[in-house]
């Protein structure tokens, strides 16, 4: 992540932890496709769909969330 980056110190440990979680997501999905070409057994896709549901949630979400803003009538 850039430091050029401001982020609110209430976000920051959040998004640290959805970094890291998702640092290891991907490492997980790399161990899958190794396992997957070694034995030459496809994953399902239906898992693979559902996991891409479970990443455009995320993305929907964060997106969202980058288009907060504050409401001014409190």
């Amino acid at each position: 992540m850039s430091s050029l980056i401001h982020i609110p110190a209430k976000q920051q440990p959040v998004i640290n932890r959805l970094h890291d979680t998702m640092t290891q997501a991907a490492a997980y999905a790399a161990a899958i496709e190794d396992n997957a070409i070694d034995d030459r057994v496809p994953l399902p896709m239906d898992l693979v769909d559902s996991f891409k549901a479970d990443y455009e949630r995320i993305i929907t979400c964060l997106t969202r969330a980058a288009s907060a803003t504050h409401n001014l009538s409190i």
